[in-house]
Parts: C-alpha cells; structure tokens; sequence
C-alpha cells in the first residue's frame, strides 16, 4: 500500500512560513460503529413443554376382538390411558439429564477452585507448561566534532558539515547536546547467578513476568506445544550473566521436546568486544551446566540433543564455527576469533535471514534451530524486517536477542574517540531506534538537532517485533555506559511502562493506524515540519564574517518563532482529540510536544537576543587562530537569560509549568525525564569557543565506524 507523507513545509518567497500549510489535510472519519442489535429472548431451555402429541402413536396390531373394539372408546372411558399421557407431559429429555449433571459438576470444581488453597497451587504451575495456541536504506550516520572546553561540559557537539578550512558549516544542520556530551555502547557486567552448586540442576523452570506479562503474546512455537515465555520484548536484565541465565531455561525447555541448534549471532562492531567478552565469561561454566541437564533430559548424549554454532555480521557474513558442536573449547576460540567490522554497517535483518536460511536443512521434527543475537544496534537495514519476520516465523525459529534499550523517539546514539595524535574528540554514531515504527517525538531540542539521547525503557522497533512475532525474548541491558561524558542510561520499571508499550505491528498497519487518527496524524505532521529548523551553530572567528553570518540567521530566528506560535495554536486546538486518545503513550507525546513547543519558542527569543549581542560587539576569543590550532565559535545552551523579560517572562513561566506537569502526569517514564532534562539544560542560548586541530576534518576519515 502506497502512503502519501506530506513533505514538510518549505520556505516561501518572502521568507516566511505558509502557516496555512501546517494543519493537516482533512482525513474522512473512520465510519461510526453500528448500532448493537438485540437479541431475540433465550427460551427457557429446561422449562420447555413435551412436543409429541398424544394419541399419535398406533397400538401394536392383534387378533384379540376385545383389543380390535378399543378403538372406538373415547379419551374420556380410558382413564389409564390419560394417566400415562399426562406423566409424559413432564419427563426431562436425556439432553437435560446430560446438562444438569454437567452443570453440577462444573459448578462443584468452579466452587473448589475458590478455595483459597487450591487457588496457591494453581498459581504456582509452571507456566512452562502451559500450552500457546499456534499464530500465524537509511541515511548514513555521521561523525560528529566536539566543540566541548575544559570549563564547558555542557556544551554541545559539533557540526556534520564543517569544512576543512575551519568555515562554521550549513546553517541549520548543527548540533546540540542536552546534559552533556553524549555516549558510546555500555559495558556489561560479568556476574552470573549460575554457580558451581547452584547451577542448572536446582533452577526451577519459572519464567520472569514482567509488566507487560498481560499483553498477547506470539503464539509459542516449539513442536510440543510447551509454552515457553513467547515474545516478551520487556525482560530486564542487569547484566549478560542474567539473560544467559534465563537463555539456559529456555534451552533446557526446549530440550525436553526436542533436540536442539543454538546459533549465536554476533554483532562484529567495535563497539561489541566487551560484549563478546562477556559472553565468552559466561560461555564455559552455562554449556557445562546445560551438557549436565541435557544429558538427563533427553536420555541421550549432549553431542546429539544440543550444539551450538557462532556466526559473525556486519555488512557481511563470517561463519566462524559453521558446523554445529557442543565442543566448549571450540566454542570458546570461534568467540576469539571474532573480527572486527570496520565498515561501520550493520545488516542485521539481512543477517538473521542468511542464518535461518543457512542451518533450514537441520530443522526437523526432533530438531529445532534458536538463534540468539548478540548486539548492541538496532541495525542499518530496518526496512527489511518483514523479510526477516517471514524466515523466522516461517520456519518457527525464535530469536532471543541480548541488546540495549532503543533511545527514545530518534535513532542514532554516539560513541566518544579521542584521537590518538591530535586528542581531538570525535562522536561516530551507531544506530539505535527508536522504540517505534516510525519516529513520534521532535527531532530537535530547540536550538539544534537532538544529542540527549534519552533512553527509552524498550528494545528497538524492529528488534522487539521480531523477538516478539517469532516467541523469543529481548533482553534489555540497561548497564552502564562508561565512554558516556555523563551516565545517561536508565532502567525503568515494566509496571510503570505497561501503560506506554509501542505498537509492533507491521508499519503499514501503523501507518493507517496514524492516518486515521486526527491527533497522531497532527504531531507527526508538526515533527515532519519541524526537521528544518535547527539553528546555525558554527560561526567564523573573524568578526566582519561573524556579525555578516548573525545578521543573516536573524530573519531565520523570527519567521521560525512565529512558525512555533502557530504550531502552539493547532495542538491547543487538538486538547479534546488528546482527551479522547485511547492510549496512554500519545496522550504523553501530545503533553511533551506542547510544553516544548513553548520552551522552544522562549529558545528562539533568546537565540535571536545571543545573535544582537554578537552584532552589536562581536566577542573576542581567549585563544586566536594559528598554525596548530583552528577557533570556531559555537552557539549552545544556557541557563542564563539573555532576551528582555518583557517578552519572554509570560513564556518561561508558561515553559515551565507545562514541563512540570509533564513530570507529574507521566512520572517516572522517559517522557517525565525528558522534561526534566529540558529544564535542566536550560531555556536560554550562549556562544562558545572551540578549539580543534586544524586537520580535524581530514583525521576525521581515520575515526573508527562502529
């Protein structure tokens, strides 16, 4: 189904934004439910008269002439007759002996189920048990600069289009950065709950429940029908050593129905040695435990019911251990021999397709195929997520994956790299999100593009679906994240995030899902539009270039501002449709965007009154240009206002108060810190020195993709 998305709106002649053009086309209304029809009254089953008529069966034939003349009596002369007659009247038919019978037992096992004791061990079933009816090319990422000081840690960070010469860039395409500089992949702790003594063998086949444990599920797919914890996509794990825990149950469920192939599908990035570490930590003491258990569960030998291959993925494939074994020294040198991927590409969905297509030839009916992906990306070939869907659900092969959160609402988080020789600091970004089939959040933070990163409580989109559709688990590693300038990454409760799980239909089915919604429509056209208005952040050092650049970007400032006055307009207009939204997650996406929408307005106040001031007296930079050092000034975040308060006090207290009622409505969710984060980093603007080397844009080709 092809599906028209509005472009945003561009800049008119006279510079100025056709307002008219930012409220959506008008979408005819889904049809209104039709009128519920009454039913005819149930007739009273047990209460029913007998149907036969009486009289209409023939007495048996004889040759006695006293038999030959009853005939001619009357109903009246044989009261016998008349007595059977009348006691048919009232005899139950079998099928209401059947059902009465029926209705007592039932009621007597309902009444017993009741007891409180009875209700204690039926809760404590092994869910294990039961049994789950059977179901049915992105822009590449950049490298950014740093433009952080020794005395400004809350800068923001640098311009994907600064030029070799030291030019301040584009305008428009900067970035800035919320609370600080923003992060790499986190490392992973290397503790295990699996100990020599309290290993498999005393681990009770309990599956964790997490908060989103009442949602449906993806049908289990094993051959035996044993449930397993089919597509749970919330499964906290505080380190690699929880999740393989749990990997471990699943395989030994698993082994109780049938033999079974683990491939381990491991992400060859950089960023995910420490990972690859970890697993290898945990590798040794996990296949001991499972060779014991799966020994004693299938009655046979360990080489025969369980093995194991390692497979390799970036922007290719490397079959490091192709032939399945349970050898744990092969194991262990196939996980060292892992390369490193400098590509920078990660084609993950096409990687799970080429593994389930690979080993198809194994999967039998005493033989089932996992694959357990190891990564700390979302991926850079998202579009094919059907594709990969299909080879998983197709052939029943679930995909456990032990990943990260996805970042919330935007997709590209950032790794620090220092330069060896240099030591300037580069962020070469990874991909990871966002949380939903399409982006649902602003895709800046008032001045710049977004650097908050932000997590969000749940895995990637197309991860989740994936895990979700094929009855495997995400296990999110909310671990911290050591090359982050400040600890951004945070666990969240599944209790307080059942309210806000995203949808993990397929996009086209959100895609109409969101067209037929006035207000889900609204905020992404308002997202749409807003992609273009991220300020210039780089300025040239020499003053006549500078006051030239400030004087140009002004107009910019004041037709964006008047544009976000408008925008503040139609989401107030949009208050009942917020009202009347049925889910939590975009009631909390509309309370967001109206308190941001306002900060930015106060923003861009306060960017316009940073412009004057550099024209009215261009500032002088502490250290000036020279052989070895480029100096570019920046224009970031700040807490101190600059712009007169006759325009601007009504607009920060209206900012803030909004912001807090955010936090208060949608507490202790990404959509409460985001808030709080806008507070924190402040409504105002102020320019900044950065200083770099002047072959920052060459060594910038030698900075690592991870």
């Amino acid at each position: 189904m092809d599906l028209h998305i509005p472009a945003p709106s561009s800049t008119s002649n006279d510079g100025m934004y056709d307002l008219a053009e930012m409220t959506p086309a008008a979408v005819p209304a889904p049809a209104p439910d039709a009128a519920d029809v009454a039913a005819p009254p149930r007739a009273d089953i047990l209460g029913a008269p007998a149907t036969t008529a009486p009289g209409d069966a023939k007495p048996p034939a004889t040759n006695d002439p006293k038999a030959k003349a009853a005939p001619e009596k009357t109903a009246a002369s044989t009261p016998k007759k008349k007595k059977k007659r009348r006691s048919k009247r009232f005899l139950i038919p079998a099928w209401g002996v059947s059902f009465l019978v029926h209705f007592f037992i039932l009621g007597s096992l309902a009444a017993y189920s009741f007891n409180p004791e009875v209700r204690k061990q039926i809760a404590n079933l092994n869910s294990a048990l039961i049994a789950t009816p059977k179901g049915g090319p992105e822009e590449l990422v950049h490298i950014y600069a740093d433009p952080t000081s020794a005395t400004k840690s809350d800068q923001a960070v640098g311009d994907e289009n600064a030029t070799a010469e030291g030019g301040g860039g584009g305008s428009g395409v900067g970035s800035g950065i919320g609370t600080g500089p923003p992060s790499t992949t986190p490392r992973v702790g290397v503790a295990s709950k699996i100990g020599e003594k309290s290993g498999m063998p005393s681990l009770k086949v309990v599956p964790q429940v997490s908060g989103l444990s009442m949602l449906p599920a993806a049908p289990g797919k094993d051959l035996g029908g044993g449930g397993m914890i089919s597509g749970d996509v919330t499964y906290e794990a505080s380190d690699v050593g929880v999740a393989l825990d749990q990997l471990a149950r699943e395989i030994l469920r698993h082994l109780t129905q049938h033999k079974v192939t683990v491939v381990w599908l491991f992400d060859e990035s950089q960023s995910m040695k420490d990972d690859q570490k970890s697993i290898k930590g945990k590798f040794d003491r996990v296949a001991s435990e499972l060779k014991l258990n799966s020994e004693g569960i299938s009655g046979k030998k360990a080489t025969a019911a369980l093995n194991h291959a390692i497979v390799g993925f970036g922007a290719t494939m490397h079959y490091e251990l192709e032939k399945p074994t349970f050898d744990i020294d092969q194991i262990g040198r196939a996980i060292d021999r892992l390369r490193i991927d400098d590509s920078g590409t990660e084609n993950t969905m096409h990687a799970i397709q080429d593994v389930v297509a690979h080993y198809s030839g194994i999967i039998r009916k005493d033989r089932k195929l996992l694959v357990v992906l190891v990564t700390d990306e979302s991926g850079d070939d998202g579009p094919y997520v059907e594709e990969a869907r299909q080879a998983l659900v197709g052939r029943n092969v679930p995909l456990y994956v032990i990943g990260r959160q996805s970042l919330f609402g935007y997709g590209v988080a950032h790794l620090k790299y220092i330069d060896p020789i240099t030591k300037d600091v580069y962020w070469p970004g990874i991909r990871r999100g966002p949380e939903t089939a399409d982006v649902e959040q602003y895709q800046w933070d008032g001045l710049h593009d977004r650097w908050d990163e932000q997590p969000s409580g749940f895995a990637p989109y197309e991860l989740a679906r994936l895990s979700k559709d094929s009855g495997g688990i995400y296990f999110l590693l909310p671990s911290e994240e050591y090359m982050r300038v400040r600890q951004r990454e945070k666990a969240y409760s599944m209790a307080t995030l059942k309210e806000y799980v995203p949808d993990y239909e397929s996009r086209v089915g959100y895609f109409e899902k969101r067209t037929k919604s006035e207000l889900r429509r609204s905020l992404y056209d308002i997202i749409q539009l807003t992609k273009s208005f991220p300020y210039r952040r780089h300025f040239p050092i020499n003053p006549p270039e500078l006051v030239d650049a400030a004087q140009k970007e002004v107009p910019v400032v004041t037709e964006r501002l008047n544009a976000l006055i408008a925008i503040q307009k139609r989401l107030e207009s949009l208050q009942k449709a917020r009202d009347r939204e049925p889910e939590a997650r975009w009631q909390a996406h509309y309370d967001l965007m109206l308190a941001q929408t306002v900060v930015y307005q106060v923003k861009a106040f306060e960017y316009r009154a940073c412009l004057l001031e550099i024209i009215k007296k261009p500032p002088r930079p502490k250290a000036m240009p020279s052989i070895d050092l480029q100096v570019e000034w920046v224009i970031d975040h700040s807490g101190t206002p600059k712009a007169s308060k006759d325009l601007t006090a009504k607009k920060y207290a209206e900012a803030d108060r909004l912001l807090k009622q955010v936090i208060a409505k949608h507490p202790k969710t990404p959509w409460a810190d985001l808030a709080q984060d806008e507070i924190n980093r402040g409504f105002s603007a102020q320019i900044n020195e950065w200083h770099h080397n002047p072959k920052y844009n060459e060594r910038a080709k030698l900075v690592p993709h991870y």
